[in-house]
């Protein structure tokens, strides 16, 4: 049985470590080959990565350690590792879960993904890496081939050149730039830098190659494409229907050029799931159903979706409420650009005010401001003189219909505030947002922003329910 690994090495039956049968290879890729096999001690059916490995090279090893380290629905379990030895040297092998179903990668071979599972499964991808940014690792290989889509959602695999996160200087700039070239963030090129930001740039390239059916860029040879990382812009996301101006301003954010324009995978996790629950199934032409919007965004970094075409329940998650009028930021972005101050509609003389108690801030309270209520008339009769009650021959008209003035709720969390407001009954829009001491902004959209202090990160986002602003915090 010793000998060379290859994938057509005929390694049928044999058992490693006492206890995993290999039954057939599933899949090769580079010097790795993937076999199914039975564990005979749990009686389960596991994925097996076996590579031939030179002596001192440990980088099946990190790659074991550094996925057992995670623990996330959307990341491939790590359940073993083990090596043994052949007539051609060393192999090791990681034992991990077998994730029924084929690659990202084989998917898009096989044409394109409509808007709602390709926000989808970005959405369970950016999960996945806000978990390991989390633990204060970066994957540095993100792509389609290492995206897994099974019935229970997309889980990210191959951590193989995952690294610890670590700031520019403290290290050397890698001669063979670890990552596939179509993905590699432009300070990957240029700077020694182990940064989630990188990620993320990767991950706007996949979320544009989904929605776009192609590259940012036009490119003939690797060279090209290298240089278009450090130097050219993307071309702007075309109109996709069914896709959220909100997520096309996500994807153009993450492919900015600075690192620190771009957002965290956090708030992309976020923005992508509300946008795949507000896009219909398979119909663009319809309006995307905003009331979907609110439900258990959290979830998408939290717990994963539940599959890749499910939509979670409808549930709101309200937060702490404020009513001081600080000086506010106003948010960045096409729709914040659109609403000033100025052009604020001036408010009714009467004004009723309502104190709520917030569920989910016991203590907190939460102040809602709406227009009166317009007075109606109503319609009346007339008499003839000396004879019964006649009614009128032309019907009254009715009252004119005054538009209610948009409601402006005020939102507070331990790390900022903001003012929202519903533009329209389906549309939300942060109008202006501050952070409270010590904690900065550290991204900002239309519909949500992320403050940051240290490694402790909170976004809240806004939606709309039935014309009134509500949040959502992570």
């Amino acid at each position: 049985m010793d000998g060379p690994i290859s994938a057509g090495a005929d390694l049928a039956g044999r058992v490693l470590g006492g206890r995993y049968e290999l039954l057939a290879p599933i899949g090769t890729g580079g010097m790795a080959v993937v076999w199914q096999a039975r564990d005979d001690v749990l009686a389960r059916i596991v994925a097996v990565k076996i590579v031939a490995t030179e002596p001192g090279d440990h980088r099946i090893r990190r790659e074991a350690r550094a996925a057992a380290a995670l623990s996330h629905p959307n990341i491939a379990q790590v359940h073993d590792y083990g090596e043994f030895r052949t007539a051609g040297g060393i192999c090791s092998y990681v034992v991990m879960e077998l994730v029924e179903g084929g690659t990202l990668a084989e998917r898009l071979a096989s044409g394109p993904l409509t808007p709602r599972p390709a926000m989808r499964v970005c959405a369970e991808i950016a999960g996945a890496l806000a978990a390991a940014h989390a633990a204060g690792l970066v994957h540095r290989d993100i792509k389609p081939a290492n995206v897994m889509l099974g019935a229970t959602g997309a889980k990210v695999v191959d951590f193989g050149i995952a690294a610890v996160t670590a700031p520019s200087g403290t290290g050397e700039l890698d001669p063979e730039v670890l990552g596939t070239p179509a993905y590699l963030a432009p300070e990957r090129l240029m700077d020694d830098a182990v940064e989630p930001a990188s990620d993320v740039y990767a991950l706007g390239v996949v979320l544009y190659r989904l929605l776009s059916g192609h590259s940012p860029w036009t490119t003939e040879n690797t060279t090209q494409m290298l240089s278009n990382h450090i130097y050219v812009e993307p071309a702007p996301l075309p109109p996709v229907p069914g896709v959220p101006d909100f997520v096309t301003d996500l994807c153009e954010r993450c492919l900015r050029k600075d690192p620190a324009q771009r957002p965290s995978a956090r708030e992309a996790a976020i923005l992508l799931g509300l946008g795949a629950d507000a896009a219909p199934p398979a119909e663009p032409q319809r309006r995307p159903r905003w009331g979907l919007v609110v439900a258990s965004a959290a979830a998408v970094i939290a717990a994963g979706a539940t599959g890749w075409l499910l939509l979670p329940g409808d549930a709101e998650a309200p937060a702490a409420l404020d009513t001081s009028s600080k000086p506010r930021t106003r948010p960045a972005g096409p729709a914040a650009s659109s609403v000033s101050a100025s052009a604020q509609p001036s408010r009714p003389a009467a004004v009723s005010r309502r104190t709520t108690q917030s569920a989910a801030a016991p203590g907190v309270t939460a102040v809602r401001t709406t227009p009166a209520a317009p007075s109606t008339s109503t319609a009346t009769t007339t008499a003839a003189p000396g004879g019964p009650v006649v009614a009128p021959t032309t019907p009254a008209s009715p009252p004119a219909t005054v538009a209610p003035e948009p409601v402006t709720r005020s939102f507070s969390s331990t790390a900022g505030t903001i003012d929202a407001t519903c533009p329209s009954p389906r549309t939300a829009e942060i109008v202006s947002y501050e952070p409270r001491k010590p904690f900065k902004v550290e991204s900002a959209s239309a519909v949500a922003v992320s403050f940051k202090h240290g490694k402790e990160t909170v976004t809240m986002t806004v939606t709309c329910e039935a014309g009134e602003p509500a949040l959502s915090t992570t």
